[in-house]
């Protein structure tokens, strides 16, 4: 665990991880619903297919959520929650608040950005 984190800082980024772990499951269950065959009357196939496909992109960004999610948590199990996996640094309890599933500090997230956009 990270030193700069206390005992109550991480019990409530564990309770923001669990709510937004259960708010994507909710989700995708929707999601989930949308994908199932609709009938013929519903409107036209042009406009079902567009929306399964949308749909679908959005089941997959949840399932990369969720993903985050579940590699937080088990990073708070084997106490190095709260550390950039990139260099190391101590992420600060701010940025943990707003994206408590980040596995990188703002400066390495920056430079993964700008290696991404430069492809």
């Amino acid at each position: 665990m990270s030193q700069e984190l206390t005992t109550s800082q991480m019990a409530h980024l564990r309770t923001l991880l669990m709510e937004r772990r259960a708010g994507l499951e909710g989700q995708m269950v929707q999601n989930r619903e949308n994908l199932a065959p609709l009938s013929p009357e519903l409107g036209a196939v042009l406009q079902r297919n567009e929306a399964r496909e949308i749909d679908q992109a959005l089941t997959n960004i949840d399932y990369a959520d969720m993903a985050r999610i579940d590699h937080a948590i088990k990073r708070m199990h084997e106490g190095d929650y709260g550390q950039c996996a990139d260099c190391g640094c101590t992420i600060p309890y701010a940025r943990l608040e707003i994206e408590p599933q980040t596995q990188h500090c703002v400066n390495c997230k920056s430079k993964r950005e700008e290696a991404q956009a430069a492809r």
